[in-house]
C-alpha cells in the first residue's frame, strides 16, 4: 500500500539545488593551486636570481621571498610555460619574456611595488599580485589581478584591471633532508668506474672520467673537479627502473666538467643532495653547489644532469661572464639559487613519488532517509584527502576529509595525496536504484531500518505492510495517482 502526496515547492527545491551545485563548482574552481617541489625547475628559499640571457624551459621558478632577474631573460615558450611564483616580491629587468603566470604573495605585507618589471616586457600569462604593480612598458596578454586600493601602472599609465583577491598558489614544502649513510675511505682522483657504495673524497683532475655504473646510492665525503675536460657519466646499464642517488656530505665544486648518460636513462632519474654549507669554497662561503662554466674539449658542453637539493647552502650555476652552459634537471636550495649569464635550463625534475594507497570504500545504495556517508582511507601516513563528484553525484559536506556525506546517486572519486605531491585515486558508486527484486526504496528501508529510530516522514511500517510517501511535482498528483493505479504497478489499494 502506498500513499500519494503533493509538495508545491518540490520543483523550486530542485532548482535551488542546481544553483547551489553551480555555486560550489565555481568555488572549487577558484581554490588556490597547491604546488610541490617537483613543480619547480628553480626554487630558492630566500631568493631565486636569474642573469642576462638565461633561458628557462618548463616548470616554475619560485622563492619564499624574492624572484629577480638582472638582464634580458626568457622563461618558457609559447607551448611550454614557465611560471614565476614568489611568496614575497618579483623584480624583473628590461626585455624579459615570460610565457607563464606571475604571482607575488607579499606575505610580509611590504609597501611599494610588489611586482616590478622593466621596459620591453612580454608577459603572456595571468598576473596575480598582493599589492602594487609597476611595468615599465611592453605587452601584457593575461588577466591582471591585485587588491582594491593597490595600483597597476603600465608604461607610466594607471590601468584599470581586475580588483579583488589574487589567486596565489600555495608554495611547496622543501624536500626532506636525507640522513646519509656513512662515507667510505676510498678517494677518487683519476679515471675510474665505480658501483653504488660509500666512498671518500672525489677530486678529478683534467681529462679524468668518473663513471657511475648502474642505478643505486653513491655516498661521497666531498666532490670536486678541477678540469678542464673532467667528465661524469651515469651508466644506466639499460635498467628501465631505478635511480641514481648521489649523497655528498660537504660541498660540490665543479670546474669545466661535462655530464652524460650511457645505456639509456634520463635526467629525471638522477638526484644529488649536498649537505655542504660553502665552507670549502674559495670564492663564496655560502654556496654548497657551484659549477663554473668554461670550454670543454671532450665534445660535451659544461653543464649538469639531474636534480640538486642543497638544504644548508646556496646553488650557483655558471660565472657572470662565462660561456654558455646547459642544465637539464631542477635546482632547489633552502637559501638561494643564482643562475648566471647565458645559462639554459630544461625542466626535468626528480620524482620523489611513492604512490600512496587509497580506498574509497564499498559501493552502496543511497540512503533515502539520512545523508549517505562515504568513508575513505589510506594506509600511507600523512596523506591529504579530496573528493570529487561526477555522473550526477552531489557532495553536501567538506570535500577535503576522509568522510563525506552525499545526497544523490552518482560516482564519487577519492584522491589521496602524499606530502611529496604523489597521489592515487579510487572510486565508489552510490546507486539510486538497486537491481534487487524488492526495488531500491524497500532495499534502502531494509538496509537502514533502526527499530528505535524516530518515525520517518517518508514511510511507515505496520504489521506486514509498508506505507511509502510518494512526492510528486506540483500539478502532477492526478497523473501519478492514475499511473500507480494501473495493473502494471500492481497497486489496487490507493
Amino acid at each position: 500500500m502506498q500513499q500519494v502526496s503533493t509538495h508545491p515547492n518540490y520543483s523550486k527545491k530542485v532548482l535551488l539545488g542546481i544553483v547551489v551545485s553551480l555555486f560550489l563548482s565555481a568555488s572549487l574552481f577558484a581554490q588556490q593551486p597547491v604546488t610541490t617541489i617537483a613543480d619547480y625547475v628553480i626554487f630558492g628559499g630566500n631568493s631565486a636570481q636569474l642573469g642576462s640571457s638565461a633561458n628557462i624551459q618548463g616548470g616554475a621558478i619560485g622563492s619564499f621571498n624574492l624572484v629577480q632577474s638582472t638582464g634580458n631573460i626568457i622563461c618558457g615558450t609559447s607551448t611550454l610555460t614557465t611560471n614565476i611564483y614568489s611568496g614575497g616580491t618579483v623584480a624583473l629587468a628590461n626585455s624579459n619574456s615570460i610565457f607563464g603566470k606571475i604571482t607575488a604573495a607579499n606575505s610580509s605585507n611590504a609597501t611599494g611595488n610588489i611586482l616590478s618589471v622593466g621596459t620591453s616586457a612580454s608577459l603572456s600569462g595571468n598576473i596575480d599580485v598582493n599589492g602594487n604593480i609597476l611595468i615599465g612598458g611592453g605587452t601584457v596578454s593575461g588577466v591582471v589581478t591585485n587588491p582594491v586600493g593597490s595600483t597597476y601602472k603600465l608604461g607610466g599609465v594607471t590601468i584599470s584591471n581586475t580588483k579583488g583577491n589574487a589567486l596565489l598558489p600555495v608554495l611547496p614544502t622543501l624536500p626532506p633532508i636525507t640522513s646519509f649513510p656513512a662515507v667510505g675511505s676510498t678517494n677518487i682522483t683519476s679515471t675510474q668506474t665505480i658501483s653504488p657504495g660509500a666512498y671518500g673524497t672525489v677530486n678529478l683532475g683534467g681529462n679524468q672520467i668518473l663513471t657511475l655504473s648502474g642505478p643505486g646510492v653513491y655516498i661521497f665525503k666531498s666532490f670536486s673537479t678541477s678540469g678542464p675536460n673532467s667528465q661524469i657519466i651515469y651508466d644506466f646499464k639499460t635498467a628501465l627502473t631505478g635511480n641514481f642517488l648521489v649523497y655528498v656530505y660537504s660541498d660540490i665544486i665543479l670546474n669545466k666538467a661535462s655530464y652524460s648518460t650511457a645505456n639509456g636513462g634520463s635526467a629525471n632519474r638522477i638526484y644529488t643532495e649536498t649537505h655542504g654549507t660553502g665552507s670549502t669554497s674559495t670564492t663564496d662561503k655560502t654556496t654548497a653547489f657551484n659549477i663554473s662554466n668554461g670550454s670543454n674539449g671532450m665534445g660535451n658542453p659544461s653543464g649538469w644532469l639531474g636534480s640538486v637539493w642543497a638544504p644548508y647552502g646556496g646553488i650557483n650555476i655558471g660565472a657572470p661572464n662565462g660561456p654558455s652552459m646547459s642544465v637539464k634537471g631542477a635546482l632547489w636550495s633552502a637559501s638561494q639559487v643564482n643562475i648566471q649569464n647565458g645559462i639554459s635550463i630544461i625542466y626535468a625534475p626528480f620524482n620523489f613519488c611513492t604512490i600512496p594507497t587509497v580506498n574509497a570504500g564499498p559501493d552502496k545504495a543511497l540512503d533515502f532517509v539520512n545523508p549517505t556517508t562515504l568513508t575513505g582511507s589510506s594506509t600511507t601516513a600523512g596523506v591529504t584527502f579530496g573528493w570529487q563528484a561526477i555522473s550526477g553525484g552531489v557532495i553536501t559536506s567538506a570535500v577535503n576529509t576522509a568522510t563525506i556525506t552525499v545526497s544523490t546517486a552518482g560516482t564519487y572519486i577519492l584522491t589521496a595525496t602524499s606530502s611529496t605531491g604523489c597521489f592515487a585515486k579510487d572510486i565508489v558508486i552510490v546507486n539510486g536504484k538497486n537491481n534487487n527484486l524488492i526495488g531500491s526504496e524497500l532495499q534502502s528501508i531494509f538496509e537502514n531500518y533502526k527499530p528505535n529510530a524516530p518515525t520517518s516522514p517518508f514511510f511507515a511500517i505496520q504489521h506486514d505492510s509498508i506505507f511509502i510517501d510518494i512526492i510528486t511535482i506540483e500539478g502532477q498528483y492526478n497523473n501519478t495517482l492514475s499511473l500507480l493505479s494501473t495493473p502494471t504497478y500492481g497497486l489496487t489499494n490507493i
